[in-house]
């Protein structure tokens, strides 16, 4: 079936809101609007070049412009091809004009809107944007009915929740922030953030990149940020904290039920309204649902380092906190700094961080850059930790 979706607006470019208050003059902040006219102006390649133009080309030409521009960044597109439900290839765009070419495809979405008003997702990808919960559950209780547990463990459902869509390589849950937040449904019981809620209790993974490095957090808590992309990174905030236990054999310890502890089972997906995770206990063929702090790895040289989802960096570098100071969002600022303790020192691979932006002769004039100040000046080991930069 060929699902076409009325969209909203196109560009991830924010437009002047009279509401918020506009950019003041600075040299830094000059200098960074003057890199990204000089890029469109003048594009280093023939591939970037075209990104100026989207509008002109078919579907067909702008998935090959596209993928021609990934290339010319340095990215493995054959990797990427090679791993449908994955991250794909996380290598850092190494120069300053590549990574402005990457800024570029990040801000005019990709081929996102010609993907959405030509049908192009599938029939999943559409039920999540739609928002349309008993959808979605029906199309995962399809796979679930015939696969055995533990499901953290099979490869069909994970295809259902994990295959990337567009050129941007979107898993079902970035859909939902970059494509739901646009979507005008005529169904009055859509719900976005309950699609969320059961997608991450049937294992989506909530670390997921696209084909930039950017996270749920870049694409649900940016510049673009609405109520509810906020919300359905909160969650994945949340669930983030333990899906290095996803899929993974552990033990129970530490519960009331004296008779609970000592047992084994593999670990699945994340309750968003009570914060436990599956597990699935093998010896006794049934599922139940834990606190995380009662799981204990029985391998645990196998749990990577946790880091805060916040803070985790794209291949250029950004978190979104870069984004959010340049565009003054008073209202995601609150929510990464006071809510989520989002660092404040993330450097890109331009040597900036948001602190940067709003202190010193590069400050900003805006109020986020004073609430970041005010961060700063509170310290605390959360804000004031330099995070290690992201494995990619």
């Amino acid at each position: 079936a060929v699902h076409t979706i009325v969209m909203g607006k196109k560009s991830r470019k924010p437009r002047n809101n009279p509401t918020r208050p506009q950019p003041q003059s600075s040299s830094f902040g000059a200098g960074v609007r003057a890199r990204a006219d000089a890029f469109r102006q003048d594009g280093i390649t023939q591939a970037f070049q075209k990104m100026a133009c989207m509008d002109n080309l078919s579907f067909q030409e702008q998935k090959d412009t596209i993928r021609a521009a990934l290339l010319d960044m340095g990215t493995d597109c054959d990797k990427n091809d090679a791993d449908p439900t994955g991250n794909g290839d996380q290598s850092i765009i190494q120069s300053v004009a590549k990574r402005d070419a990457a800024r570029e495809l990040y801000s005019i979405g990709g081929d996102i809107h010609i993907h959405a008003t030509e049908g192009a997702f599938s029939s999943f990808a559409f039920m999540c944007v739609a928002g349309l919960s008993s959808g979605v559950s029906k199309m995962i209780q399809e796979v679930t009915n015939r696969v055995e547990q533990p499901w953290s463990r099979n490869q069909e459902l994970k295809t259902l929740l994990e295959t990337r869509e567009t050129s941007l390589r979107l898993s079902s849950l970035l859909l939902i922030v970059s494509v739901g937040k646009n979507l005008n449904s005529p169904d009055p019981s859509a719900s976005p953030p309950g699609v969320a809620k059961l997608l991450l209790k049937y294992g989506a993974n909530p670390d997921a990149k696209d084909v930039l490095g950017k996270t749920i957090c870049h694409y649900g808590a940016g510049a673009m940020a609405t109520n509810m992309t906020l919300e359905v990174v909160d969650m994945c905030i949340h669930a983030s904290k333990t899906s290095h236990l996803f899929g993974k054999d552990i033990e129970l310890h530490g519960l009331k039920t004296k008779t609970m502890n000592g047992k084994r089972g593999v670990v699945g997906g994340f309750d968003a309204d009570t914060g436990r995770r599956s597990l699935f206990l093998e010896e006794e063929g049934k599922e139940v649902w834990i606190k995380p702090q009662n799981m204990r790895l029985i391998a645990p040289n196998s749990a990577p380092d946790i880091m805060m989802l916040t803070d985790v960096q794209d291949r250029l570098g950004s978190v979104s906190l870069h984004e959010v100071t340049m565009q003054n969002r008073v209202d995601v600022a609150k929510f990464l700094l006071k809510k989520h303790q989002t660092s404040i020192y993330t450097e890109d691979l331009d040597k900036v961080s948001p602190f940067q932006l709003s202190s010193g002769m590069g400050r900003m004039a805006f109020d986020v850059s004073q609430i970041i100040m005010d961060a700063a000046k509170k310290g605390g080991e959360a804000n004031t930790k330099v995070k290690k930069t992201n494995e990619r």
